[in-house]
């Protein structure tokens, strides 16, 4: 089995090694760029989409068994932080949700402005905070970006795998 990643994040390609790993999955994973996938999603539905667009663009690119990809974005309607994973072997899409949280309005009035969450961060908090990512930043250390997508790609890939 071959999997590959819509996305050349270190970040997202750490988040899919920790999760293959619980999932006692040792396969080898290629990262590619998906130069047509939304920058920052600023809905629900577009982070959805953002997930299964770069996991069926990852499997396309590649040629590999399974597709993954991974996308955050901020829920303007809401005001809440959304991430989703998304899994596929060509005929099925699984999805996973990453654990969410309502972002303070300086940070929705920043992307409501055209500011990426990930520029805003590094702005107010330092490099730190954009690399740990918001759910870091706004649960006060209590869990980091990479884990939060473990979490929704183990959602993804558990039902595919299993």
């Amino acid at each position: 089995m071959t999997i590959a990643l819509g996305s050349q994040n270190p970040v997202k390609q750490r988040a899919l090694e920790r999760a293959l790993a619980r999932l006692g999955v040792k396969a080898p994973v290629t990262a590619v760029a998906v130069p047509d996938a939304p920058r920052q999603p600023t809905s629900e539905a577009a982070t959805e989409e953002g997930a299964a667009f770069r996991a069926w663009s990852a499997r396309r690119q590649t040629g590999a068994g399974i597709g993954v990809g991974l996308e955050g974005g901020v829920d303007l309607a809401s005001g809440w932080l959304t991430m989703y994973a998304a899994a596929t072997d060509g005929e099925r899409l699984f999805l996973g949700r990453g654990p969410s949280l309502p972002l303070p309005e300086a940070a929705l009035a920043a992307v409501r402005s055209g500011e990426e969450l990930g520029a805003y961060l590094r702005r107010i908090y330092g490099e730190e905070a954009a690399v740990r990512g918001a759910v870091w930043v706004f649960s006060g250390g209590a869990m980091t970006r990479e884990e939060a997508l473990t979490a929704a790609v183990l959602l993804a890939l558990g039902p595919l795998l299993g």
